[in-house]
């Protein structure tokens, strides 16, 4: 009888989970994907779109909406430009927006989540975490240590992480280049089909994202080529092939004849591109493993797995046409894929070479934010090259050897009478001549540093040089850094032994030893502060003398190989600390403050501001005016916007486009119809209900404001925002034509650039001598080396040191900027828009002529702060010369108290002043971190704050970055004080303006209390500079790279409250500015502040409201330029330190009713 078992089959949901799977190592691994995903999806819209972002997300945006409108590849002109004139109502192939993959990607992402700035970021975002996810299958080359390692490098690394949070196509490009590694390598390795078919679609993501691909399969193409040559029956002729190579490379470099295709292409620099690939691939061959892989796996695929390879081909070929050609709506895109990217960037993207950059650009951004990548990479390169030399030194000596053994021994056969015969046979002695084989090295390191090299020369090369191609660097050098730490941490292991965790500890201990001892010999100084510094520099150094020994005798006791890892580990460790802050200052602190150079043309913060007030305003214009293609209202409102003139230039297209997507009554309005002959007709519009009017808003590109327009504007408008806005900024790059300034770009051209005589006819009259783009500035060049010499120059240390730690730019160096005006037409000004807070935008504009001035003595420079006393005595920081100076209530000059140093009664680059009602002075003393009273004859009574830290040049400090608990900690460690109050109980109010709070003392110093830490919430500061008291004891912040004023009230103790009970924006001041704002009240509580940028002060009252404002620049009475210091005297007139014509001016203000 037949049993039959009624037992069901288990299913997905019913099997049992195996646990035993589960070790430490899937643990460790998880943590850091959920990490991966917590840091690519926290915060995703924290910054405005960019210009390319925007472009990127309108587009997908118009594909998911079925808005059409696209443009065709149709071909250059006859000038290298695209033709243009061909659209389609689906997605087509563009090559100056790249592949198809990344628009229905968003497309995909807006259908599941809705369109926004996050949606618009998430496929790169995703592709982040893939590509973190992905190293796992590298575990066969990396071991476990490894994968996690390199999971944890692409999670931080901050380059990769900022543009896998950023809509372009490179954030897509990393996943399918790692996918297209692991998978060719694992084909190689196993066979299996599954490898082959993951390439394959990793290839044809790749030519369905971005043209870059050309530079990857040029790359891997070298490589794969150099090894089939050598396991080919041709690898006895590859040295010959690559001198030959070398041999045209270097004729077509002297040479450097014209390509006859494309646009200003020229053999030499391509040459160079070839020799420097063959070079590496031939470093890489002769350290590989000769044993025949790549060409037996090729004829297995041929032979026997023939069926796995159509797979692969209909796989590669399935995404790249169903791409290219709209899922086969837009047939022609499947042929344009194949040749128009290339056309594109050899017929006008090379020459045009769009970002300008020089050569040395990458070698910038890597060590700063990748400097693992770096050193790793130079490691193995140096451990090649070493392992190669040596090989062929010993084969040299052991043919020498030889050579020199026979006939010795003949010599001595002949003087026995013995037949002259070789000792051994010719078969046997040549091994014997020969040195030991080198030492294998893996496939992985090699093609990885082939792969990081080839990249790193191709797009230093290449004329686009822009910030997101650097992941295309930082992705195998990333992956290389892994390999290194994890044969490092295998060679320490094996010491096991406790007494190997010294080796980290003492390796820090030495180097911040070196570090101290370097910083205090660097010092200088005369008398008794030169021996100060020498004794202080020698201590450390016999401190790390001593600890270098006990590296050496834990080297004899554990092993050399094992204390050289751990102590290299050590160094890793700090660099990844590094890179770690480096990743938290970029993507999350201020990744849209163009500080970083990883910030390109970045899209400012007030944007999108602008765009949800523009939002809650036109819902509240058209809410009875709904409609079932507008279901809330305010789509419909129509609004002006700036298209630029008649090509383009001063468009606020990008990414208003973008932000303005479901406005249906946007007017991109022309320079043209409103610049030459000004009127408010110009500025009218048609509104929904049928009738005509001005526009509720303006939007106008700030250059294309004449005084003309402004009057027109100023009929019917206001600017809620103030004067002007920043639209768009970048990095300071300086100039290239200015080899003596400031600025990364001075070293564009050297005295290796060669100069051409322009003819007359090119010069547009005579004939001229030019450098580059430039005129002639032979004389100016720096040295081809003085580049890379820069950073080892001491004179550039502290400038190095401060822009590495802590982002600060060298002085005069500040973000360009594009500017853009918003006008609000009058009768809206007080609803939809407005703000939480009051902003300081527009009000009467004067320009009043000064009723005094105060001449700074010769010798003095940069004045900033400024007090008044009871007798209307002027006191002035001049902050350039480290004094302090006295004058009369008519402006004579009196005396100076001051000058450079850190002993009793001196200073260092003083800045807030403040006197109390006995006539005693309160001075910041910003960069001794201290605060002086002198009494009213001049004399020093006491100083209170410190600086623990010395910044290098003498500056001291104590940095706290505005945390509770460090300002807890410190409550007198000041770092950089600006501005100081003092009012009639003699409480002392200090703008610690570096740690981002107000510490307030009493008049001997005495620690009492502090308000606030750092942060944009209110009580919370950024870089607080001025501080003024009205007579209620209402203290006044100029939170200056918060952009506002904040009012603080005291309560029935005086003790002030921790919220502050007015706020408002100050337009102007702006973050990562050294303006040195300043601020003052009178007693009745009219506020007047300085605004450095625009060359202004304004007046305000205690609400915020704006009163007047006047200045200007020039050199009358009536102007200012670059004012900073304010301070009211008794009869209320307004002094204003005008910084840059080194005077202080006397203002008598009208009367002005508040609103």
């Amino acid at each position: 009888m037949q049993h039959i078992d009624h037992t069901p089959k288990p299913t997905l949901l019913s099997r049992s989970i195996n646990l035993s799977r589960i070790n430490w190592e899937v643990v460790a691994f998880t943590l850091v994907i959920i990490a991966s995903i917590v840091a690519h999806l926290w915060n995703l819209e924290r910054m405005a779109l960019h210009h390319d972002e925007s472009i990127h997300a309108w587009s997908s945006w118009r594909l998911y909406t079925g808005a059409g409108g696209f443009n065709c590849w149709s071909g250059l002109d006859e000038e290298g430009r695209p033709r243009g004139g061909v659209s389609s109502l689906t997605y087509c192939y563009d090559p100056v927006y790249h592949g198809p993959s990344l628009y229905y990607l968003t497309a995909l992402a807006y259908f599941l989540f809705g369109d926004g700035d996050a949606q618009a970021r998430l496929p790169m975002a995703v592709a982040g975490v893939l590509m973190t996810a992905s190293t796992w299958w590298l575990r066969p080359y990396l071991g476990r240590s490894g994968a996690l390692l390199a999971a944890i490098l692409l999670t931080f690394s901050p380059s990769l992480l900022y543009y896998t949070r950023f809509a372009r196509h490179d954030g897509l490009m990393v996943l399918w280049e790692i996918w297209m590694l692991i998978g060719a390598l694992r084909w190689l390795d196993t066979g299996r089909a599954r490898w082959l078919y993951l390439t394959a679609a990793a290839v044809a993501l790749a030519i369905a994202t971005h043209e870059l691909y050309y530079i990857l399969f040029f790359i891997f193409g070298i490589f794969v080529l150099m090894r089939l040559l050598a396991e080919s029956r041709f690898a006895r002729y590859l040295p010959m092939f690559l001198v030959g190579m070398m041999g045209i490379c270097l004729l077509l470099m002297v040479f450097n004849p014209r390509i006859p295709l494309g646009k200003g292409l020229y053999f030499g620099e391509k040459a160079f591109l070839v020799a420097s690939a063959f070079l590496l691939a031939w470093l890489c061959q002769r350290l590989w493993d000769h044993t025949p892989r790549l060409m037996p796996r090729l004829q297995e695929l041929w032979a026997t797995q023939r069926d796995s390879l159509w797979v692969a081909l209909a796989i590669l070929g399935g995404i790249y046409v169903t791409l290219y050609s709209s899922f086969f709506a837009y047939l022609p895109g499947a042929l344009d894929g194949l040749y128009a990217g290339l056309a594109y960037w050899l017929g006008s993207q090379q020459e045009f070479a769009r970002g300008d950059q020089p050569w040395y650009y990458y070698l910038m951004l890597l060590p700063l934010y990748d400097p693992l990548a770096v050193l790793a990479s130079l490691g193995t390169v140096a451990a090649m090259v070493f392992a190669v030399g040596q090989h062929v030194l010993r084969g040299f000596m052991a043919r020498r050897q030889a050579a020199v053994a026979q006939p010795n021994a003949e010599e001595e056969e002949e003087a026995k009478g013995k037949p002259k015969k070789p000792l051994v046979s010719p078969a046997l002695a040549a091994p014997a001549a020969m040195p030991a084989p080198l030492r294998v090295w893996e496939l992985y390191p090699l093609l990885v540093v082939f792969w990081f090299w080839s990249a790193l020369i191709i797009f230093s090369w290449a004329g686009e040089k822009m910030p997101w191609l650097v992941v295309h660097m930082a992705l195998p050098g990333n992956l290389l850094a892994a390999w290194v730490l994890a044969r490092l941490v295998r060679a320490a292991r094996a010491a096991a032994t406790p007494r190997i965790w010294l080796v980290p500890l003492l390796t820090a201990l030495t180097l911040v030893a070196v570090a101290v001892a370097f910083w205090r010999l660097g010092m200088g100084g005369t008398g008794q502060e030169a021996q100060r510094n020498l004794l202080q520099g020698i201590v450390p150094l016999v401190l790390a003398g001593g600890m270098i020994y006990w590296l050496l005798s834990l080297g004899n006791a554990l092993g050399t190989k094992a204390v050289v890892a751990a102590a290299t580990l050590a160094g890793a460790c700090l660099l990844g600390g590094y890179t770690l802050r480096a990743t938290a200052l970029a993507v999350y602190r201020h990744p849209d403050t163009p500080i970083e150079l990883l910030v390109y043309t970045q899209t400012a913060p007030e944007v999108p501001r602008y765009a949800a007030t523009l939002h809650e305003l036109a819902i509240n214009l058209t809410r009875g005016q709904r409609t079932s293609e507008d279901a809330a209202g305010g789509l419909r409102m129509p609004l002006i916007v700036d298209g630029g003139n008649s090509s383009g230039d001063g468009s606020l297209a990008w990414p208003l486009q973008w932000y303005l997507r479901d406005f249906q009554r946007a007017t991109w309005l022309r320079r043209d119809v409103y610049y030459d002959n000004p009127t408010l007709s110009a500025f009218e519009v048609d509104f929904p209900d049928g009738s005509s009017g001005l526009a509720p808003v303006v939007l106008l590109y700030k250059p294309h404001v004449s005084e003309a327009v402004r009057s027109v504007l100023q009929e019917a408008y206001v600017q809620p925002y103030g004067p002007t806005s920043v639209f768009n900024w970048w990095f300071p790059e300086g100039d290239k034509c200015s080899p003596q300034s400031a600025g990364y770009k001075r070293f564009y051209y050297s005295t290796w650039t060669r100069a051409e005589e322009q003819t007359a006819a090119a010069a547009g009259g005579e004939g001229r001598v030019v450098v580059g783009d430039c005129g002639d500035i032979r004389e100016q060049l720096n040295g081809p080396f003085d580049v890379m010499l820069w950073p080892f120059q001491r004179q550039n240390w502290d400038t190095l040191y401060k822009f590495v730690l802590y982002r600060q730019l060298p002085t005069p160096l500040v973000p360009g900027a594009r500017e853009m005006e918003f006008w609000l037409r009058a009768d809206l000004a007080g609803g939809g828009g407005a703000a939480v807070t009051t902003t300081a935008a527009s009000g009467p504009e004067l320009r009043l002529l000064a009723r005094g001035v105060a001449t700074m003595p010769p010798e003095s420079s940069g004045p900033t702060g400024s007090a008044v006393d009871a007798q209307g005595n002027l006191y002035v920081a001049a902050t350039g010369s480290h004094q302090v100076h006295i004058f009369n209530s008519a402006g004579e000059f009196q005396r100076s108290l001051g000058g450079f140093g850190n002993e009793v009664g001196q200073l260092y680059e003083p800045r807030g002043v403040a006197v109390d009602a006995q006539g005693n002075l309160y001075v910041a003393d910003t960069w001794n971190a201290r605060i002086v009273k002198y009494d009213a004859s001049g004399r020093v009574v006491t100083t209170w704050g410190r600086g623990e830290q010395d910044l290098l040049d003498g500056r001291r400090a104590t940095i706290t970055e505005g945390d509770p608990l460090r300002n807890e900690a410190n409550p007198l460690g000041f770092f950089g004080p600006r501005g100081v109050a003092v009012d009639n109980a003699g409480r002392v109010y200090i703008a610690d303006t570096g740690n981002k709070r107000i510490v307030v003392t009493d008049d001997k110093g005495t620690f009492l209390y502090q308000i606030g830490a750092t942060g944009s919430a209110p009580g919370q500061f950024n870089e607080p500079t001025g501080l003024a008291l009205d007579r209620q004891g209402n203290l006044y912040v100029a939170d200056t790279w918060n952009g506002r004023v904040q009012v603080f009230a005291p309560d029935e103790t005086g003790r002030l409250g921790m919220i502050p009970i007015v706020t408002w924006n100050v337009s102007g001041w702006r973050a990562n500015t050294y303006d040195d704002p300043s601020i003052a009240a009178n007693p009745d509580g009219n506020v007047y502040l300085s605004v450095p940028s625009r060359n202004q002060v304004m007046a305000f009252n205690l609400r915020g409201d704006l009163l007047l404002r006047w200045g200007g620049p020039g050199d009358d009475f009536a102007s200012l330029n670059s004012p900073s210091g304010v301070a009211v005297a008794p009869d209320d007139s307004v002094w204003i330190v005008d910084r840059n014509a080194n005077r202080a001016l006397r203002f008598v203000l009208p009367e002005v009713r508040s609103p």
